[in-house]
Order: C-alpha cells, then structure tokens, then sequence
C-alpha cells in the first residue's frame, strides 16, 4: 500500500471511530432517557399496589376485621384523620426518595460516561484537524522547497551556459560568478535547514557547549550571506561589540545567527531595506539583535512564527520564499543552549526584530 492509500485508511478509521463515540454517546443518551422512564414506571407500579392494599384493607374494616390484624398484613397502610386505610405518607416519601436517589446513580454514571466519550470525539477531531493542518504545511512545504531547488539551479545553468558559452567581459563575467555564489549560498542555506531540522526532530544533533565569541561568529556569518544580500539589494550592518561571548553549542549559535540574517534579508529583499544585527550584555545573559525594516507581521502571524514550515504573507496573499524552518531551527537551537527567542513588530510593511537570550553561563542548561 501506498502513502496515499494508507493515509486514507488511516482517516477513515479515525472518522470510522468518531461515528462510533457518536452511536455510543446517542445510545448512551437513550439509556438515561429509558431508565428514567423506567424508575417512574416502578414508582407508580408499586403506589398502584400498595393502593390496591388500601382498598382491600378498608374492604377487610368494613367486614369487621380488628385494625391490627390488618396492620399486621399491611404495614404500609395507616388509617387517615378520618379512619379510612390510605398508603402511608412515610411510603409515599420513601417511594419518591427511592427513584430520585436512582435516577441521581444512573445520572452521575451516565454523565461521566457520556463526558468520556465527547472527550475522546474531542480528541479525536483535534487530531484530525492537526494532521490536516500538518498534511497543508508539509504539502506547502514541498511546493517551497521545489521552487527553492528550481530557481536557483536554473539561475545557476544560466550563469554557467553564458560564462561557457558566450566568454563575457570580465565586468560581466564577476557579475554572474558573483550570481553563482549567491544561487549556491540559498542552496546551501535550504539544504542544511532541512538536515538541522531532521536531526533536531529525531534528537541526534550532536551538541557541545563550548565558549563562542559571538562577534567573530556574527561576521563570519553576515560575509556568507553577503552575496544573497548583495544579490537582493540588501544592507546587513553589524553592531556586535567585541568580547561578548556566549556559552553554547557553536553549530547552534551559527544556525541561529545564519537563519535569523537570512530571514531579515528575504524580508526586506523587496524594499532593499536594511538588516542590523546588535548584541548587548547584561545581567540576565547576553541577547542578539536582529532589526529588519521588511514586511513586518500581525499579532496573530507572530504566534506561529516559531513553528515548522510556517511562512507569513508578504502582502496579503503571496508567502515569503523559502522553506519555512528557518526560524524553527531558530527555536530549538535556543531552547537546548537554554536560551530565549522572541519577535516584535509594529505590524506589516514596518519592519520587526528578533531576539535571541543566552543566560548567564552558571544558569545555562548542560549536555
């Protein structure tokens, strides 16, 4: 069986199930219903006899019978104000008392058991509508990735046919190796957030925590990045003071600073804006600034952020490039070196920042 065959299994157990807890939750329903009809039912029946007691009883006075025997006969029977046998009021109460105490089982029983079972359709919905929203990000996912393989590779064979074929001028010849090394940086961007985010899911990305100079770390990344912002029209400025240092694990301090200046450059790439990376020290750790004057975001995307193949919308319709686990890997590189994320922006088209906290080494987390 396929994938596709097995996931339509799979969704249609699910839905087979939730059909079930909706047939038991009815039959449920029915049973409460019945067995409340059912205790009125063995109330009046028993008032009926104990009725009919009383009507032999005043038949048996009438004959002459002495009061005691038939007292003795009939225990539930007392004579009223008037002397005429009635039901006993005590019985009639007990009668009442008696239904009411097992229709309050039955209820406690039947409420507990229909909660379970609209707690499992919950859960079971909930599942259901997480895997769909899975099943869109992942197929989002794809198309993204597809499309991030595509253009540069055919930039890539433009530039190379044009260089083979044609033997430019030197100018123009710097130009398209200049457009190489930018198509060759997002293909190697892509590719190592994918193998990061595998590794990270599966838990078998190797840490070690160790002293990173985070200047030195910054720079090295922003001169990677500087074709694809060269290429984009893009200005990525440093303000990280020197000596600051971090203690973590040096791949996931670079995949950070990597993903956080890539990010500010696919987010202002269309307004060739600017993209300014700070650090600051103080006594809750050492935090890394990333300011873009991009496309921004709204309230509501700023909750998703920090997900797995999210990409928000650059102008109300159209998603960013790229694969959306950038920011992802963002996050759970923070979280293993016991670190902070967190992003602000007054809204779209005004720019944002990111924000990454590292405690202070006494306080930061182990390996």
């Amino acid at each position: 069986m396929n994938a596709r065959g097995s996931e339509r299994t799979v969704r249609a157990l699910q839905i087979g199930f939730i059909a079930l807890l909706l047939a038991c939750s009815a039959q449920l329903a029915y049973w409460m219903i019945d067995e409340y009809r059912y205790t009125e039912t063995v109330r009046d029946s028993r008032r009926a006899a104990y009725e009919d007691q009383a009507r032999s009883s005043a038949a048996l006075l009438r004959a002459g019978v002495p009061w005691a025997t038939i007292a003795a006969a009939h225990p539930t029977i007392a004579p009223d104000s008037a002397g005429v046998p009635r039901v006993s009021a005590a019985v009639l109460a007990q009668l009442d008392a008696d239904r009411f105490h097992r229709l309050n089982r039955y209820t406690w029983e039947g409420t507990f058991f229909l909660v379970v079972l609209i707690a499992a359709m919950g859960v079971v919905y909930a599942a259901l509508r997480e895997e769909h929203a899975l099943r869109r990000q992942q197929e989002d996912f794809l198309a993204a990735a597809s499309h991030e393989l595509k253009s540069p590779l055919a930039s890539l064979r433009l530039s190379a046919e044009t260089i083979a074929l044609r033997d430019p001028a030197p100018p123009r010849r710097a130009e398209l190796v200049q457009r190489l090394l930018s198509d060759l940086g997002r293909l190697d961007q892509m590719i190592e957030n994918v193998l990061d985010a595998s590794r990270l899911s599966r838990g078998v990305a190797p840490r070690s925590r160790e002293q990173v100079d985070l200047a030195a770390l910054v720079a090295q990344v922003a001169d990677e990045l500087r074709p694809l912002a060269d290429d984009c029209g893009v200005t990525v400025t440093l303000a990280v003071e020197e000596g600051l240092v971090v203690k973590a694990d040096l791949e996931g301090v670079r995949t950070i600073a990597r993903n956080l200046i890539h990010n500010g450059i696919k987010s202002t790439r269309a307004s060739a804006g600017t993209v300014t990376v700070r650090a600051a020290q103080n006594t809750e750790g050492v935090s890394l600034y990333v300011d873009d004057t991009g496309i921004g975001f709204t309230e509501s995307d700023s909750r998703g952020l920090f997900q797995r193949f999210q990409r928000i919308e650059a102008n109300g319709h159209e998603r960013l490039p790229g694969t959306g686990l950038g920011l992802y890997l963002v996050r759970r590189c923070a979280e293993l070196d016991g670190a902070a994320v967190a992003a602000a922006s007054d809204g779209p088209g005004r720019g944002a920042r990111f924000t990454v906290r590292w405690p202070p080494p006494q306080t930061s987390l182990g390996y």
